[in-house]
């Protein structure tokens, strides 16, 4: 089937870097306290906010290079580097819960502060280690503020089949986006938890996996 889709050309996009720009800022600007300046980032008027922008422009990044070497060497040579960066992402995950959990459980014993297992959502890992562990390798266990990666990791594996489409049926792709989200929202749709291991606490995204995406924007871009 022919690529219809029309790629930028080569070279370093700009729009990349003032988007980039632009999440920074607010991801900073969003954790500093009592500021009158946070009232112009997108989270006060909007379903979004930095971090949800690092997650689009990874998205976007990702189509511009897998997009270009799909088209030049086919689904099969694209999957497979794709499937080594899903890969890199899983590993860097499960390294970040083993150092969450292990911090996490260092103030609880060095302060006797054992609330803090229950604020951040690790206390399972005491009372089920197995079963906790296993939930984590397989994505379900996400401690508070930790699940920024899981998505990530989740929407890259199915990236390499919705990329063969987007290339040879662009509108029609859109269209199955925009279909899916609406649908998302009206029945409530999510990726599952385990059960008794939900998130405590408000916001979804954060500093670490904040640093992680933007490494990962930063890596594929020099690919580009």
């Amino acid at each position: 089937m022919k690529i219809r889709a029309v790629l930028p050309v080569y070279g370093r996009d700009l729009r990349l870097d003032l988007l980039r720009g632009i999440a920074n800022w607010a991801i900073f600007l969003n954790h500093i306290p009592n500021n009158a300046v946070n009232w112009i980032t997108t989270r006060n008027y909007g379903f979004s906010d930095g971090a949800d922008l690092f997650v689009f422009i990874s998205g976007y990044t990702a189509a511009l290079v897998y997009g270009r070497m799909m088209g030049d060497h086919g689904f099969f040579i694209a999957a497979t580097r794709l499937a080594k960066r899903i890969w890199q992402l899983y590993v860097a995950h499960v390294m970040l819960l083993v150092i969450y959990a292990a911090a996490v459980g260092y103030v609880a014993l060095r302060f006797r502060y054992d609330n803090i297992l229950h604020e951040f959502n690790v206390v399972n890992l005491i009372h089920n280690p197995i079963e906790t562990i296993i939930e984590g390798l397989i994505l379900r266990f996400k401690p508070y503020n930790l699940d920024v990666l899981p998505l990530y990791i989740v929407l890259m594996l199915l990236f390499p089949f919705v990329l063969w489409s987007m290339l040879r049926r662009p509108g029609l792709t859109m269209l199955g986006s925009f279909a899916l989200y609406f649908a998302a929202r009206q029945f409530d749709w999510n990726l599952a938890v385990a059960i008794g291991l939900q998130l405590v606490g408000g916001r979804q995204s954060v500093e670490l996996q904040e640093c992680i995406l933007i490494k990962v924007c930063v890596h594929v871009d020099r690919i580009h």
